[in-house]
């Protein structure tokens, strides 16, 4: 190269660096200027304290109502330092975060694709312009949103599981269903299920921390025949499926808002910031219109959430029952006379005896419904086996049965199958204020009754788990007229009663707990309360003539605290032994003796008998009439109660 050349190239050199540089400086001022108008007219439209960027974020109004916070517990959901409780921050933070291929969020992506729901809201909000703001392609969002093909959702209930504590009241989630979805394909389709990570976390210190907020909850996507094998195949819940009738752009605003909580983790509470809490939110990000979660202030329970948007005009299309295995056992069963049943029971230990005369005799469809029963009950046993963590070696009986079943070309006897309960939101509200009067050894009181949450034996079963009692913070207030003010008489802070018949081919014990105060009468006190611990463990048996009749015994431990006993406390065992009467369906009757030997602390012998009786007036107003002894004291109640 000339030595007049290499001055000429230094020169051109220089000024393309110059001329690039002019140029990013001016795209930088030109996106900080197209930046600041967006951040101005966000203000000017008052983009913070719209409904839509609240529902987004998950804020909620703090007890004084001046201020806000998002329920979401994970500092990846927001952009801004102060995110967690400044909408107006958040919001500027996400708009410049838009400007930028800056990584962010839990699942690491440019703030448009890891935010798109945001981003989206925005756009059409403010009408970003492509050209100053261009917009990212989120391929990965794309491939799972194709993926999903989503052309409905459905809102999932599985009924109450009575042996896990996070599953008392049941639980909710979100299937999405597919274009061209079959009922054959149903069980391949995806769900959006809200749960907890109680990992690590047993007995005591898991109620404490589902109390207080001590798990992780997060959104997670799952394909429905797992869930469906949780919960109907080795928990035995019914399953009851609602389609919403969503619109595709709501459906849509709802998967984009799904995408955003990936991975993003809630403190999770068991009573408020549940599954069911949660979904309601994901319906609200849908449709900000709807206000569902301003309904639920301290606690939020399934059936509650089903009942509301059951209230909704048009909301929920189509409902469909999948009964669970053991339902579908329980039902066969009933169908069978004493004979057959006692043919299931030999074929179900030795499939030889499938060839014995008694058996053979039979016609040909109902040795397929023995034989289907039987096979039935053996896979049922071996999912309660893996549900415990059991080794389960392979089951020569059950192939024997699947072969010999296979050999009998023909359907079984079909058998009407449903579940025990009815549909959930069809049963009365879980909240429960009563006023009565009544009189304890001739002293006349008036009784206001409250119960935050729950069902008890007493009322009517549809909606609720058959036989079933779970009380959360029941409490009742007396006012005596000749002493004048009010007093606790007691408080349950739980109580819970499985009363399962007992069923020779799926045995199940009939069982207790109670946590609370309880009235502890003395001569000299005759308004005296103890704190008390409770738990039995029995056998429930059920008749049917002349009506249906629930008998149980259960033998039971009791403890007692209270500055009112002499050691201040008194330990014992003992027996409750009852019957719960259903002469028709709106009324109930149940008669129960308990006797108690406290053989540490203050020791003797404490008898206890109630009648109790409850007739349902309409689905949510009811009259109840109890009679109660206990330690040489008798009372008589009458009351009103009203479900809300």
């Amino acid at each position: 190269m000339s030595r007049i050349a290499q001055p000429i190239t230094s020169v051109i050199r220089r000024s393309c660096v110059i001329l690039l540089l002019g140029v990013l400086l001016q795209g930088r001022s030109v996106r900080a200027d197209y930046l600041n108008e967006l951040l101005d007219r966000a203000e000017q439209m008052h983009l913070a304290e719209r409904r839509q960027w609240h529902t987004l974020l998950h804020y909620r109004s703090t007890l004084d109502g001046e201020r806000v916070i998002s329920d979401a517990d994970d500092t990846r959901f927001f952009l801004a330092p102060t995110g967690k409780n400044d909408p107006q921050a958040e919001l500027a933070a996400t708009l410049r975060a838009f400007f930028t291929t800056e990584r962010v969020g839990v699942d690491p992506q440019p703030a448009q694709c890891a935010f798109i729901a945001r981003y989206r809201w925005l756009k059409a909000e403010l009408g970003f312009d492509d050209r100053r703001l261009p917009p990212q392609t989120c391929a990965r969002f794309q491939h799972w949103f194709r993926e999903l093909n989503a052309q409905a959702a459905t809102l999932i209930f599985a009924s109450a599981y009575l042996n896990n504590p996070a599953s008392l009241f049941g639980h909710t989630l979100l299937r999405l269903d597919p274009r061209g979805q079959t009922e054959r394909t149903r069980l391949l389709a995806y769900t959006i299920n809200y749960a907890a990570n109680d990992s690590g976390s047993h007995g005591l210190m898991y109620a404490i921390n589902g109390i207080v907020g001590g798990f992780r909850g997060q959104f997670d996507i799952q394909p429905y025949y797992q869930m469906v094998r949780t919960y109907s195949d080795l928990e035995s819940r019914d399953i009851w499926e609602y389609r919403l009738n969503l619109s595709p752009r709501q459906l849509q605003r709802l998967l984009e808002h799904v995408w955003e909580l990936r991975g993003i983790e809630f403190d999770y509470y068991f009573f408020r910031e549940n599954c069911a809490w949660q979904l309601l939110t994901l319906l609200e990000a849908a449709d900000p219109n709807l206000r569902f979660s301003d309904q639920f202030t301290l606690w939020t329970l399934p059936a509650d959430t089903l009942r509301l948007l059951d209230r909704q005009p048009g909301l929920v299309g189509e409902v469909i029952t999948r009964p669970a295995r053991g339902t579908v056992i329980r039902r066969r069963q009933q169908a069978l006379s004493g004979e057959e049943l006692r043919l299931v029971r030999q074929v179900r230990r030795d499939p030889q005896a499938a060839l014995t005369p008694p058996f053979t005799t039979l016609a040909p469809e109902r040795q397929a419904l023995l034989l289907e029963l039987a096979l039935d009950q053996r896979q049922h046993q071996q999912a309660d086996r893996l549900e415990k963590g059991k080794a389960i070696p392979p089951d020569r009986i059950a192939h024997q049965l699947l072969t010999a079943r296979q050999r009998l070309a023909i359907p079984a006897t079909p058998v009407i199958i449903e579940p025990y309960a009815t549909r959930p939101e069809t049963g009365h509200a879980s909240r429960r204020a009563g006023m009565g009067l009544g009189q304890r050894n001739g002293k006349e009181f008036v009784e206001f009754a409250m119960r935050a949450s729950g069902h008890d034996l007493l009322e009517p079963d549809a909606g609720y788990t058959p036989d079933a009692q779970i009380e959360v913070l029941s409490m009742a207030i007396r006012h005596y007229p000749d002493e004048g003010g009010l007093r606790l008489d007691r408080l349950s802070v739980l109580d819970i009663a499985s009363l399962t018949p007992f069923d020779v081919l799926a045995p199940a014990p009939a069982w207790q707990v109670h946590i609370g105060w309880v009235p502890l009468p003395r001569d000299d006190c005759l308004d005296c309360r103890t704190f008390n611990l409770n738990g039995g463990l029995g056998l429930a048996v059920e008749t049917h003539w002349p009506g249906r009749a629930l008998w149980f015994a259960l033998p039971e431990l009791d403890l007692d605290y209270s500055p009112d006993l002499s050691s201040d406390f008194r330990v014992g065992w003992g027996m409750t032994v009852g019957v719960l009467l259903q002469p028709v369906t709106y009324w109930k009757i149940l008669a129960s003796v308990s006797g108690r030997d406290y053989q540490w602390g203050e020791t003797g012998a404490a008898w206890r008998a109630t009648v109790g009786q409850h007739l349902a007036l309409e689905r949510d107003w009811s009259l109840r009439i109890e009679w109660r002894y206990f330690e040489e004291i008798q009372e008589f109640s009458v009351e009103v109660h009203a479900y809300f």
